[in-house]
């Protein structure tokens, strides 16, 4: 169980099964990743479950539920300036994620 910002608690979704958060020292390529499965989670809910099934089938990601990335954007931004793909990532996680219940969030400890 983690904290939301406003400080209410809260569940990991489908950002939060299996995997444990990042650590402090995960990588440019750690990062990526996460935010990837993030993408398609935002991706599976624009189509809606029935017609993500359809496309991802049994990886289609139709868990309800708000889920929260735990990267700390303005970090990353200044630890990687001129990684061209993970700013295009974290860019796409933020103008697509918030319509669907998809955030990114610095992880509190």
């Amino acid at each position: 169980m983690r904290h939301t910002p406003s400080g209410t608690a809260t569940f990991f979704g489908a950002m939060g099964r299996g995997k444990p958060p990042l650590l402090s020292d995960a990588d440019a390529d750690d990062v990526i990743a996460r935010l990837r499965h993030a993408l398609h989670t935002i991706e599976c809910r624009e189509l809606g479950a029935d017609a993500a099934k359809e496309r991802f089938g049994q990886f289609a990601d139709t868990n309800p539920g708000h889920v929260f990335v735990g990267v700390d954007p303005d970090d990353l931004l200044a630890q990687y300036p001129d990684h061209t793909e993970l700013h295009r990532l974290l860019g796409a996680v933020r103008d697509r994620g918030s319509a669907v219940a998809v955030t990114l969030t610095a992880e509190r400890a």
